[in-house]
């Protein structure tokens, strides 16, 4: 391999030439340096070489978007494959022709990204879908704000560092525009916009969900994650309703679809060690979100709304790493948002500061004794429901794991109306024990009645509303 080294300020006709700056062209064994300065002195004349950060990517795309046709043609003709970028400070160039494993070949019609898509590797593919993006506005990125609120990354992964983790998470939180306790159809599950599929790779929810419930528009999101029959219970989270109260899972959830993510994309080929952090984060962004669309995106081969989608979220955790590597101090990067407060009152220097100021005769003394205890019976009646909920939750849970044909849908719809009819009569037995303890002081146990009976009829209307509805298509296909 020839290289050759040249400095900005030899070209006497550009304006500021007058500035030092190296830069690097490698080629095959046969180019001499009068074509590599050809190809050098056009990349300069065309502004190529206008603006460069270190690990940003000059393409032969980029130039030929900028009129260069000549420069694509010995570019394409001169390097087997995409140039890459060099990681240091010095913006130079180096061919990556030695880790591709096809050329293309000089003289082939058509523009070169359409060769690439169709016939080039992997890593030429994605280098090509990169470029592309070079130069692409970013139109939601991250704040010094977003950082801050972000957690900190539990720790770093293929290429990232755990700055660049956080960075990168930030980025996905702000695109989503929701809040960790909130859930839309649209924008999916909390801060990070989690549809099924994500949590079915994450382990939340029991596989085949997302393509039972979901396939085809048959039902909505919110309707099936609300079914507490569909989450497996890893990691204690249980349903919908501890997942979007629990920030900590939240994130430790995304960072593990990031890793992934990042895992996949090796394993397709992706030579992540060839990009660095801020291009890696976009990966990381893109995979993390659906891993089996990410070769996809890199071909071009998504609709046109979804490659927009994901085009965004690369370029917005390329925008976030980059502003947390240049713009953020160490006392912003050492930020954390707080955790729950806890331990935060003497309770017992409270009480005696109330008796004070309470302290007349006339005046009952407070008890901080907690609630009152329901009577043994009714304590047992409570046990005993909750028990046969369990049992009859268990029994949805293997009845959701089994395959469903036309053939075997109405055995299960026979099932489930038999586990139907059996919570109804649970249910009606915990109306009864509501009317037992209603007035009384009995603040938890009360609460906890009302739980019990709401997870019932929760059952109950997943049968009724999701479960039977879908057996009922199957059996009449």
């Amino acid at each position: 391999m020839s290289t050759f080294t040249f400095d900005l300020a030899s070209l006497k006709t550009l304006v500021n030439s007058n500035q030092s700056k190296i830069f690097e062209i490698s080629g095959p064994p046969d180019m001499t340096r009068e074509q590599a300065f050809a190809i050098f002195q056009k990349q300069a004349a065309a502004g190529g070489l206008t603006g460069f950060q270190s690990g940003d990517i000059l393409s032969a795309q980029t130039q030929a978007a900028d009129g260069l046709a000549s420069a694509q043609a010995e570019l394409s003709q001169g390097f087997a494959g995409f140039p890459g970028t060099d990681k240091g400070v010095l913006n130079s160039f180096k061919s990556i022709a030695d880790t591709a494993n096809q050329s293309l070949a000089a003289g082939t019609t058509g523009s070169l990204q359409s060769r690439i898509a169709n016939g080039g590797t992997i890593l030429q593919q994605t280098t090509a879908k990169i470029g592309a993006l070079f130069g692409v506005p970013v139109t939601n990125g991250i704040n010094v704000a977003d950082f801050a609120k972000t957690a900190t990354a539990a720790m770093p992964m293929s290429g990232l560092s755990t700055t660049d983790v956080r960075a990168t998470m930030a980025s996905i939180g702000t695109s989503t525009g929701q809040n960790f306790d909130q859930i839309t159809n649209a924008g999916g599950v909390g801060k990070f916009g989690f549809d099924a599929s994500q949590l079915e790779t994450a382990g939340l929810l029991k596989p085949g969900t997302a393509g039972t419930f979901l396939n085809q528009g048959i039902n909505n999101l919110t309707s099936v994650l609300k079914s507490p029959a569909v989450w497996t219970g890893a990691g204690g989270i249980t349903g919908l309703a501890s997942f979007l109260k629990n920030p900590a899972a939240q994130n430790l959830t995304q960072q593990n679809l990031m890793s992934s993510g990042l895992a996949t994309a090796s394993s397709l080929g992706v030579p992540l060690n060839g990009f660095n952090a801020k291009e890696l984060g976009g990966i990381s962004s893109v995979f993390s979100k659906n891993a089996a669309a990410g070769t996809d995106w890199i071909k071009g081969q998504l609709s046109p709304d979804k490659q927009a989608d994901f085009d965004a979220k690369f370029k917005e955790a390329q925008f976030a790493i980059g502003t947390a590597d240049q713009k953020l101090n160490d006392a912003v990067l050492q930020q954390a948002p707080p955790g729950e407060a806890k331990d935060t009152v003497d309770r017992a220097t409270l009480d005696a500061a109330v008796a004070r100021i309470f302290g007349n005769d006339k005046i009952p003394s407070l008890d901080y004794g907690g609630p009152v205890p329901p009577p043994a019976p009714l304590f047992a009646e409570n046990k005993r429901l909750k028990a046969l909920t369990s049992d009859q939750q268990a029994k949805l849970s293997n009845l959701a794991t089994q395959e469903v044909t036309a053939k075997t849908a109405g055995a299960l719809i026979a099932q489930y109306d038999a586990i139907m009819k059996y919570l109804n009569n649970v249910a009606k037995d915990y109306v009864s024990l509501q009317k037992d303890v209603a007035g009384k002081p009995y603040t938890e146990f009360i609460a906890e009645v009302d739980a019990g009976l709401a997870l019932v009829l929760a059952l109950i209307d997943d049968i009724r509303k999701l479960y039977l509805p879908n057996l009922r298509r199957a059996g009449s296909r």
